[in-house]
């Protein structure tokens, strides 16, 4: 099973490297989908800064989803920082059984970053489909943004003497065009595509 240090993470990752990115996919996310409000569900969160910005940009009430219970205690610590408790949680669950929310409940479930390390992406596909609502909104995957964040971000790291997360072999044991088979044979019509932005599965209920 995927591990991490979550403090670790959050502190050299999520606002370390990677504090410009959130913000920047957020902004993309709901611009494409126009959800403002409802419910939302930062699905394989970590520590939950993709969630933070989502709810600091709209109305939207959102639930930080991890596996790792560390996620889950530092995503609780962030959102309680970024005072959005009242709109916000976390809660541990994996995205091949998303139990924890009933059919046709959630408005947009945005993910960056936690696909890849899905034992069963179909099956996790299947359970984002079936929790949304008629009209909902999914936008899941990985990347930057944009090619110059991107860049900057590896050049840093590079600096640093780190390896970039983009060099992982995990986001690249699948094709798009399996992704894009995989929701075709879900009978969910959207689209699996990588462009500068990054590799992203965007489909509406």
């Amino acid at each position: 099973m995927y591990n991490m240090d979550a403090r670790e993470y959050n502190r050299n990752v999520m606002k370390g490297y990677f504090a410009e990115v959130y913000p920047l996919i957020a902004k993309q996310i709901i611009e494409k989908t126009g959800v403002n409000s409802g419910a939302c569900v930062d699905l394989g969160s970590g520590p939950g800064m993709l969630g933070i910005e989502l709810a600091r940009i709209t109305e939207l009430n959102v639930t930080a989803y991890d596996l790792l219970e560390d996620c889950v205690t530092v995503a609780k610590e962030n959102i309680s920082d970024y005072e959005l408790t009242e709109r916000m949680d976390a809660v541990k669950g994996i995205a091949e059984d998303m139990s924890y929310f009933s059919s046709d409940s959630v408005d947009l479930v945005a993910s960056r970053g936690s696909i890849f390390f899905w034992e069963d992406k179909k099956k996790g596909l299947s359970e984002v489909y079936r929790i949304l609502k008629p009209g909902g909104w999914a936008y899941i995957g990985g990347g930057f943004g944009n090619k110059e964040l991107q860049q900057s971000i590896h050049n840093k790291r590079l600096k640093a003497g780190e390896l970039g997360l983009e060099s992982s072999p995990c986001r690249k044991d699948i094709s798009v065009e399996d992704y894009q088979k995989m929701i075709d044979d879900l009978g969910i019509k959207g689209e699996a595509s990588r462009t500068e932005k990054g590799f992203w599965i965007i489909f509406q209920k």
